[in-house]
């Protein structure tokens, strides 16, 4: 079977309607399914992404939706159809082309072994909140989202963060983070 839809309300609805084994998403979730966390409500179908390999972050963050193979856009058709079936086998799949991506994301939302350069002045709660969303790989739109804030002002808590941290990018931050 083969259907289609526009965006994740269709998706939800063609999916409680056709009860497919393997979904795949195209272009997801950086165009018409923006919203990665409603996919979790993709009930007993494998789900396959197929997306840009600038957009790791969000097609990693469609993990939640228990995505089992992830395809770059630009790699060979074939790649897709052993997608597929590696999905609806439930071994998983991530294509060559996704792989670099995926390592380096890997990389740096793991906690390194760092010397943390000691703050002389403590976090706020808020600060210790974003700092934790920040860790998890999260966004700024997406903190200011949870958060309830504008994305102002959670550039303003990591700029923050980073000045009392001593650190100067976000990557740092995130490889260091476990430390304090």
């Amino acid at each position: 079977m083969v259907g289609e839809a526009a965006d994740t309300a269709e998706l939800l609805s063609v999916v409680a309607l056709c009860e497919p084994d393997v979904v795949v998403l195209v272009d997801a979730p950086t165009h018409s399914y923006a919203d990665a966390d409603e996919l979790v409500h993709v009930d007993a179908a494998m789900v396959v992404v197929v997306a840009d390999a600038d957009a790791a972050a969000d097609w990693i963050r469609c993990t939640r939706a228990d995505v089992r193979a992830v395809v770059d856009s630009d790699d060979p058709e074939e790649e897709l159809a052993t997608a597929v079936r590696r999905a609806g086998d439930g071994t998983g799949y991530v294509s060559v082309g996704l792989s670099g991506s995926l390592l380096r994301w890997v990389r740096a939302t793991l906690p390194r072994r760092l010397s943390v350069v000691p703050t002389h002045t403590p976090l706020t709660s808020r600060e210790s909140e974003v700092l934790d969303l920040v860790r998890r790989g999260m966004a700024n739109k997406e903190i200011a989202r949870r958060l309830g804030l504008s994305e102002k002002t959670i550039k303003f808590h990591v700029s923050n963060v980073l000045a009392k941290a001593h650190m100067a990018s976000r990557a740092q931050l995130i490889a260091s983070a476990a430390g304090m």
